[in-house]
Parts: C-alpha cells; sequence; structure tokens
C-alpha cells in the first residue's frame, strides 16, 4: 500500500537536505532519499525492503527493535539516542556517527516511522580537535604552572641564602666594630698610662739628673 503512493512521499524526501528513512511496524525499509543512500553507500532503491538492522552495527542489534518497538507505540516525535553517541553501518562496513529524528506517522491505517538522519562526522571530529586542544592547553598550563612553582621555589632558596650571607655580613661587621671600639680602648688605655707614667716619673728624674750635675761640678 505504501509502495503504491511512493510518488508522494518521493517529492517530500528529496525536497530535504538530510537522510530519509522510513520504516514500518516490522522494522523494514520500505522508502529512502538519495541523501540517505549516499550517506550509507547504497545505490538507487537498493535499501527498499531491508531489514533496518542493514544500517546498524551489531554491537547495536540487541536492544534496538525493543526500542523501536515502543517508540511506535509511544507515537511521539523526539530525538534518537538523547544523552548518547549513536553510530550507523554503511555497506562497506565502515562506521560512522549520525544524529536521528524519529517521527510516527499513519497512511492508511499503518503506522510508519520517518527517521531524519544527519551525519555528524566533521562535526564529531571538530569536537575531538577542540577536546584535544583543550587538554593540550591544560598540560600546558599544567607544565608552565610547575615551571612557575620550581622557579618561585628557587627563588626563595636564593633568597634564603642571600637572607644567610647578609646576617653573617651583619655579625661580621659587629664583630668588626666591636673588636675596633676595643681597640681604641686599648690605644686610650695605654695613652693614659704612658701619660701617668711620664708625670709620675718626671719629678724625681729630674731631681737625680740635678744631683748628678752637682757632683759632676764638685769633682
Amino acid at each position: 500500500m505504501f509502495q503504491k503512493n511512493q510518488h508522494v512521499f518521493n517529492l517530500l524526501f528529496e525536497a530535504v537536505s538530510e537522510g530519509v528513512i522510513v520504516v514500518d511496524e516490522f522494522q523494514n525499509i520500505v522508502a529512502t532519499n538519495a541523501s540517505v543512500e549516499q550517506m550509507f553507500g547504497y545505490d538507487g532503491k537498493e535499501l527498499i525492503g531491508k531489514e533496518l538492522n542493514i544500517l546498524i552495527p551489531k554491537n547495536y542489534h540487541a536492544g534496538h527493535g525493543q526500542h523501536v518497538q515502543g517508540f511506535i507505540h509511544q507515537n511521539i516525535s523526539r530525538k534518537m539516542g538523547k544523552g548518547r553517541d549513536l553510530n550507523g553501518l554503511r555497506k562497506d562496513s565502515s562506521i560512522f556517527p549520525l544524529e536521528i529524528g524519529l517521527n510516527p506517522f499513519k497512511f492508511n491505517e499503518i503506522t510508519y516511522v520517518m527517521a531524519l538522519v544527519i551525519d555528524v562526522s566533521i562535526r564529531k571530529k571538530q569536537e575531538q580537535q577542540i577536546l584535544d586542544l583543550n587538554q593540550q592547553l591544560e598540560e600546558k598550563v599544567l607544565r608552565r604552572t610547575r615551571e612557575l612553582i620550581n622557579a618561585v621555589d628557587e627563588l626563595k632558596a636564593v633568597n634564603t641564602r642571600l637572607e644567610a650571607e647578609n646576617k653573617r655580613r651583619i655579625e661580621a661587621e659587629l664583630k668588626t666594630k666591636i673588636a675596633l671600639k676595643k681597640e681604641i680602648e686599648l690605644n686610650e688605655l695605654k695613652t693614659k698610662f704612658l701619660s701617668l707614667v711620664s708625670h709620675e716619673f718626671k719629678t724625681p728624674l729630674s731631681g737625680i739628673l740635678t744631683s748628678t750635675m752637682l757632683l759632676v761640678n764638685i769633682n
């Protein structure tokens, strides 16, 4: 019944840039557009009549059927795989990231699901590049931070050595000043002593000299 009205859907499918897949309630592909065929690497209407699992990686097969059946019963349009990454399987067995919007509808009392498929390989690659750049930036910041910490530690060590040397220099200057003060005090003491000795012995020596001169004259 659906294929009898294929021309109606072809007009709609080919008018959108996204890939379009229509499946019936048994998850068989009943319609595709050129965008999705090119996206998955198939020719013409090669996908028509195939099971939907042909476009899904094998590790997703187990729970996918139940998800689709549950979605058909809910009959609500929504984005598939919210909060997790989705991948598609190409004809050449390569896997690529994609986004899928699911839209249920009825035609001639039969329920179908139209999936709008977008290849997000370029966006995912750009996101990964951004993540890599952010990681490199974080590593660079961490490395520079460690270098800065090491430089600060080295500067602290140099300052500690300089403070120790300055302390020793001040102590040496203080000792020199004390020794110089003692030297000055000693010189002053010597001067006072000599002055005292000179004063104390000056009179006796004068008397002796006079007596000696008198004795010489007497003789």
